[in-house]
């Protein structure tokens, strides 16, 4: 990860490794998804600021930090979605506020994790979940990472990450987001789902 010097005038400002799960049932019904955001050590840093974290400057967080962090990072509006977009079959899927929240400080980077519910188990069987991972403003950049996988029975599914992988234009897109400052927004307001990292689960 690059440090400040490189983001303060580009587009997005902030950048996370995400790790995201299919998490099955012992039936084998798909019932939730779990997330993990690792935040770049800029944004890190900034986040400690602003919440007042690490009072005794001791360069580490501890258990009220990362509770406080915690809940900071899922106290969320209800209309927001927390960029994890899950669709089965092609069809949208609710999911649920954030659950068993949970923050880590590794070196300079913080992270945290986060389970979201389906409203009701489903059955998987001759059924694709597809799970993209994107901010629609392109405000925060988002990588998946190699963790990113299933919890529980698979089964016969298979599972696959698909990394964003810019053609030409998107590249020539892409340029131009990252001349916006950070005062700016995108005119598409939903450009980021052009740039979405993606997990697929296909059940025969």
């Amino acid at each position: 990860m690059t440090g400040f010097s490189s983001r303060t005038d580009a587009h997005p400002h902030v950048f996370v490794d995400v790790t995201g799960s299919f998490v099955m049932n012992e039936n084998g019904q798909l019932e939730a998804i779990r997330i993990h955001w690792l935040y770049d050590a800029f944004t890190t840093l900034m986040a400690m600021q602003n919440l007042g974290l690490d009072a005794d400057n001791d360069g580490k967080l501890d258990e009220a930090d990362l509770r406080r962090f915690a809940e900071a990072e899922t106290d969320w509006a209800p209309e927001y979605e927390g960029d994890t977009y899950l669709y089965i079959d092609g069809e949208k899927v609710k999911l649920s506020a954030p659950q068993e929240a949970r923050a880590e400080g590794p070196g300079d980077q913080i992270g945290v994790g986060f389970t979201l519910a389906l409203d009701e188990p489903v059955e998987m069987n001759s059924r694709k979940a597809t799970l993209k991972l994107y901010d629609p403003i392109y405000f925060y950049s988002y990588a998946v990472t190699p963790q990113s996988s299933v919890e529980g029975p698979i089964g016969d599914c298979n599972f696959e990450i698909i990394p964003f992988d810019p053609d030409q234009e998107l590249a020539k897109l892409q340029s131009q987001l990252q001349a916006l400052s950070q005062e700016e927004t995108p005119e598409d307001p939903n450009v980021g789902a052009q740039f979405a990292e993606t997990l697929e689960l296909t059940c025969p």
